[in-house]
């Protein structure tokens, strides 16, 4: 049973950050209004919003609006969303900096299920700090479940929101099993240090990343759980546009 209880687990966290709504209801309907959008323009259940700590005053959204957002026949749900990253001015909703993702975000059989705004410390160097922008996907195929992290990290630069690491996976699990005991699992995760070391003025980014592989069997009166852990790291560097 351990194998399905380590599933459970992990897409009880993963649903944990679906209902991270836009909290400040106000300030959303101002920054719509400066945008020329409706709520029925975006997908409210996964706008985010978030005070950033180091800029006083000032909160960060992310506006998913549709591009395309349609139901079939099954009643499975199909949408792309044009996302704006948006810095507003908390008391009188005034968008001070924005920027328009030009790929779309989709959700599909891989469900886009969340955008949480991340507010790490990610200093970049003595003047820079960065945010983040987290996306989960999950399945939904109970025999083969599915779940991923992305993470782009934006500055505020002369004015504008400049984005300078891309939809990069924090996060991912899948696996294939007969949804009682026998199957095989791997997870992997990423931990994201800052280096005192630069490139092209900015710090290294230092990836701690832990692999997991999971193969349970089942026995005459048991289902037995073998796990292999594997730990290495990864460094992305700024080449003077984004970290690579």
């Amino acid at each position: 049973m351990q194998a399905k209880k380590s599933l459970i687990i992990f897409f009880s966290l993963l649903c944990a950050t679906v209902f991270s709504q836009v909290k400040d209801t106000l300030l959303l309907k101002e920054v719509l209004k400066q945008l020329k959008l409706t709520e029925k323009n975006i997908n409210l259940e996964i706008a985010s919003d978030r005070p950033l700590p180091y800029l006083a005053g000032k909160t960060a959204l992310v506006i998913p609006k549709y591009k395309v957002n349609e139901e079939d026949q099954y009643g499975n749900f199909y949408f792309e969303i044009e996302p704006y990253i948006i810095i507003a001015d908390q008391k009188t909703g005034k968008v001070l900096n924005q920027y328009r993702i030009p790929e779309e975000w989709v959700s599909d059989a891989v469900k886009l299920s969340s955008i949480t705004i991340d507010t790490g410390l990610y200093h970049l160097n003595a003047n820079t700090r960065a945010f983040g922008v987290r996306v989960d996907y999950s399945g939904s195929s109970n025999p083969n479940p599915y779940g991923r992290s992305d993470l782009s990290l934006f500055i505020i630069q002369n004015n504008s929101i400049k984005r300078v690491l891309k939809d990069y996976t924090i996060s991912d699990y899948h696996g294939e099993w007969d949804t009682r005991c026998t199957g095989e699992f791997e997870e992997m995760s990423a931990v994201i240090n800052i280096d005192k070391i630069q490139s092209k003025g900015y710090n290294n980014l230092i990836l701690k990343i832990t692999d997991q592989m999971t193969k349970s069997t089942r026995t005459s009166d048991d289902c037995v759980e073998k796990k292999k852990t594997t730990k290495r790291m990864k460094i992305l560097k700024f080449n003077g546009t984004e970290y690579q």
